[in-house]
C-alpha cells in the first residue's frame, strides 16, 4: 500500500467510522421499515453505540480531530436519533399494548426531541457561517448517551416482547419516556451554553 494511502486512511480512522455509523443508520431504518427483523434492528442499535464511541476515542487518541470530523460525528448522531425514534413511534408504538397516556406522552416527546435536534442543527450552521465556535459540550455529549440509551432500551424491549413473548414494553416505555424528558432538558442545556458562548464573543 502506497504510503500516502496510508497516512490518508490514518488521519481520516475517525471519519471513516463515523461514516461506518451513517451506513448502520440507514440500514436500520430500511429494516425497520421493509422487514421485523428486530433482533437484527437491536445489533445494529449496539453497533451504532460502539462505533459513535470509537470514533471520538480515536480521535482523541491519535491527535487526529478536525472540524469537520466533528461535524460529522454530530450529524451522524441526529440522523441515528431521528431517524430510529421516528421509526420506533410510526412503526412499532402502534403495535405494543400501552395507555392512550403513554403513547401520546411519548409521541410528544419524541416531537420536541427531533425539534430541538433541527434548531440546533441550523443554529450550528448559522454559527458555523458567521465564524463561530460550534464545537461539541458536555451537554450534548450527555444528551446523546441519554438519547441512545433510550433507542436501546425501546429495541431491546421490542425484542423481548415480541421475540421472546414477555409483556414488559407498558414498563419500560415509564423508562424511556424519563430518559427523554431528561435528554430534552440537557439538549436545552447544550443550547443554552452554546449561546452563552457566542455571547462572550461578541461582549
Amino acid at each position: 500500500m502506497k504510503e500516502w494511502l496510508k497516512n490518508w486512511l490514518f488521519q481520516n480512522l475517525a471519519n471513516l467510522i463515523t461514516m461506518v455509523r451513517l451506513i448502520f443508520s440507514v440500514w436500520l431504518v430500511i429494516l425497520a421499515i421493509y422487514s421485523q427483523q428486530l433482533f437484527l434492528m437491536f445489533i445494529l442499535v449496539i453497533l451504532c453505540g460502539i462505533a459513535d464511541y470509537a470514533d471520538g476515542s480515536v480521535a482523541r487518541r491519535y491527535g487526529i480531530e478536525s472540524k469537520i470530523g466533528g461535524f460529522l460525528d454530530r450529524m451522524a448522531d441526529k440522523i441515528f436519533i431521528c431517524l430510529t425514534i421516528t421509526i420506533l413511534i410510526w412503526r412499532y408504538l402502534p403495535q405494543v399494548e400501552v395507555d392512550v397516556f403513554w403513547r401520546f406522552l411519548t409521541v410528544g416527546l419524541v416531537a420536541v426531541i427531533i425539534l430541538l435536534e433541527v434548531f440546533l442543527v441550523i443554529s450550528g450552521i448559522l454559527g458555523a457561517i458567521k465564524g463561530l465556535d460550534i464545537s461539541s459540550n458536555q451537554w450534548g455529549g450527555l444528551k446523546m448517551v441519554f438519547q441512545s440509551v433510550a433507542v436501546f432500551l425501546w429495541f431491546l424491549s421490542l425484542v423481548i416482547e415480541f421475540d421472546l413473548k414477555i409483556k414488559i414494553f407498558f414498563f419500560s416505555i415509564c423508562l424511556i419516556d424519563t430518559i427523554f424528558i431528561v435528554a430534552i432538558y440537557l439538549a436545552i442545556k447544550s443550547i443554552d451554553s452554546y449561546y452563552q458562548r457566542w455571547e462572550q464573543k461578541f461582549n
